[in-house]
């Protein structure tokens, strides 16, 4: 089963760079493996034309297995300078992805972690992405202030950082920065191409600014993640749908976790959204 796997990711990495670029990339993961960053040191791996800054093997598979073998974000390949804003960046996996996808894409990434916001940077810098990517360090919201912005300890760039404190629930100890808030509507600007958001329960809030002020509707497309979690985001799913639906777009929606797992329980789980517009026009 594991030999299947490989060749499927392998025939997956071909298309971000071919043969070479693929082998490059496994025998480089090989020696990460048989040898992880230490001491806080970051590892390399080359994806593509690109090399990529990461704190840690396991961190690293988890995020790029997410988002490039499972495809949990999918844009389709284009030279256009396409209009990009990717909230919760982290350290740069989708942020890698876009670029792979979209090479002259243009890309405002919101990132409020300190530790994952660093490593973001070096990424950025790395690949000589700094003429059309900008980060801004935010966390989003309704409206402008400061905010409680909770990370694992054991993972300073985790990126399940939260405004909400819900992980300390499991029994996990976290870490707390105050951070700034700002709010998405005054960076849509003409409009966005892509609309990214991954961050752990304060799309709600996102979402409904950007309707409340009007600038929802010149975003042409989005992939967002809905996350429930109990005691602290309950907006049912069906809500955000009704909400997307009714502001033009059309949806699809994907689980990230088998029906056994959420079937009658009271547990977090998230759901992938796709929405768009017809034929994709935002103005």
């Amino acid at each position: 089963m594991r030999i299947f796997r490989f060749i499927g990711y392998f025939s997956q990495l071909r298309e971000f760079g071919g043969v070479k670029a693929a082998c490059a990339f496994t025998l480089t993961f090989l020696w990460i493996k048989v040898n992880p960053p230490r001491g806080g040191k970051l590892a390399r791996i080359p994806v593509g034309p690109y090399h990529f800054y990461f704190p840690s093997i396991d961190y690293f598979v988890g995020l790029f297995t997410e988002i490039f073998f499972k495809e949990s974000y999918y844009i389709l390949p284009t030279n256009a300078p396409i209009q990009v804003i990717d909230c919760g960046a982290n350290i740069g996996v989708s942020l890698l992805y876009i670029k792979l996808r979209a090479p002259h894409a243009r890309v405002r990434c919101f990132e409020p972690n300190p530790a994952a916001c660093a490593v973001l940077q070096k990424n950025i810098d790395a690949n000589n992405w700094g003429s059309d990517v900008q980060v801004l360090p935010y966390a989003l919201g309704k409206e402008k202030g400061t905010v409680e912005f909770f990370v694992e300890n054991k993972e300073a760039t985790s990126s399940g950082g939260s405004v909400a404190s819900y992980l300390g629930k499991k029994g996990r100890t976290l870490n707390s920065y105050t951070v700034e808030v700002d709010t998405l509507s005054p960076h849509i600007g003409n409009g966005v191409d892509l609309l990214k958001m991954d961050i752990e329960g304060g799309e709600f809030d996102v979402l409904d600014e950007l309707i409340a002020t009007g600038t929802l509707a010149r975003v042409a497309t989005m992939q967002l993640e809905y996350h429930f979690i109990p005691g602290f985001f309950t907006r049912p799913l069906s809500a955000v749908l009704t909400q997307l639906e009714q502001n033009g777009f059309h949806t699809f929606v994907q689980p990230t976790a088998p029906p056994h797992q959420v079937v009658g329980h009271e547990t977090p789980h998230a759901y992938m959204i796709f929405a768009w517009r017809e034929q994709n026009k935002s103005r």
